[in-house]
């Protein structure tokens, strides 16, 4: 009998180590599941704010570079050519805006399935998509727009007079400094 437990000993030994690759591989594999998740649920309520800010961000760049020129025409000619370039800026917004979501779609799972991997357990990630799929960030997300809308408007109203002061304020400095270098 004492032959037979270092025996025994020895193959329970040699499952369990070889065991441990496979568990860690599924575990691997778990996490990286779990995270493609997360990042799929994230592209549905997060991603588009990002998404707009950048593409923004390029509209903004066009905008500096055109307007000086829009100041340098005729004043009769100003506003039908400031009205064509809006259009022409909206289309350019909207390009830009599928642009982004088409590459996002590849980009966030290859940066982002791996970085959440990486930094969270499986349970964590389980913790995660759990609370993400949950319905009440559902209706938070849903909402959230409209909060964010109605919080900008009372801060516009709450700041509009103060922002006005400075706006003059602004405007007779910028005219000295014109007028004296003239």
């Amino acid at each position: 009998m004492r032959l037979a437990s270092p025996v025994i000993a020895a193959i329970a030994l040699s499952i369990g180590l070889a065991a441990a690759p496979a568990q860690a591989q599924s575990d691997a594999a778990a996490r990286k599941e779990l995270a493609t998740r997360i990042v799929n649920l994230q592209k549905a309520s997060d991603m588009d704010a990002l998404i707009a800010q950048l593409a923004s961000s390029a509209s903004q760049t066009v905008v500096s570079t055109w307007l000086p020129k829009l100041d340098q025409l005729p004043r009769s000619k100003q506003r039908t050519a400031a009205d064509q370039l809006d259009a022409e800026l909206k289309k350019f917004n909207q390009d830009n805006v599928r642009l982004i979501k088409s590459r996002n779609e590849r980009i966030s799972l290859d940066v982002l399935v791996p970085a959440y991997a990486e930094r969270f357990t499986t349970d964590e990630l389980r913790q995660l998509v759990a609370f993400m799929e949950s319905p009440v960030i559902k209706k938070y997300y849903a909402a959230n727009p409209q909060m964010a809308n109605m919080l900008a408007q009372k801060l516009v109203e709450a700041t509009r007079k103060d922002v006005e002061t400075r706006i003059k304020a602004f405007d007779a400095r910028a005219n000295q400094i014109i007028n004296s270098n003239k």
